[in-house]
């Protein structure tokens, strides 16, 4: 019988074990956003001499992941089906949006730093260059909290890693405005 006991409250004492350790994991929130954004891309528009259209559609779902003091240390966004299309009067070319993966360290706080990567296609003008693809991996800095409470980052201009295809700019101008130009 006492031997039973023992074992009773070893298990007892692992459950309990097991438990307070399972409350100090990471926290995983989910967030959906409808994105509907459409804009004149000034940029785009003076490189190819007449206006150009972008517009990015879809759904974005947020992961974000707390530690144990609340603060987000990691974010996952994927772009359930979300396209980015860039128009003129003269036609369109689309690509899918890309997944991102935003690390914030000890947690995400005003001033602090993110590293943020994109892996996979990262753009693409169908039939005139190849598509850009890889690792590209920037670093930043928290500068507040949107409506939802995801982290907004300023964006260094530092690349931090460009692994893949990326086609230089001349192409991708020539390929952009040829596209959509009379």
């Amino acid at each position: 019988m006492l031997r039973h006991l023992i074992v009773l409250c070893g298990v007892v004492l692992v459950a309990a074990l097991g438990a307070g350790a399972s409350t100090a994991a990471p926290r995983a929130e989910q967030i959906d956003i409808a994105i509907d954004d459409h804009f004149v891309s000034d940029f785009w528009s003076e490189q190819c001499g007449f206006e150009v259209t972008i517009d990015n559609v879809g759904n974005l779902h947020v992961t974000l992941v707390r530690n144990a003091a609340g603060l987000i240390v990691r974010e996952l966004d994927r772009m359930g089906g979300a396209k980015v299309t860039f128009s003129s009067a003269n036609g369109s070319f689309s690509f899918p949006n890309q997944p991102s993966q935003w690390d914030y360290g000890d947690g995400a706080k005003l001033g602090s730093s993110v590293v943020v990567s994109f892996p996979g296609l990262q753009g693409h003008v169908a039939g005139e260059v190849p598509s850009d693809a890889g690792l590209l991996r920037f670093g930043g800095v928290v500068e507040g909290f949107d409506e939802f409470g995801i982290p907004e980052v300023e964006f260094n201009d530092v690349v931090l890693k460009d692994v893949g295809h990326r086609s230089d700019f001349e192409a991708v101008r020539a390929a952009i405005c040829g596209t959509l130009g009379p």
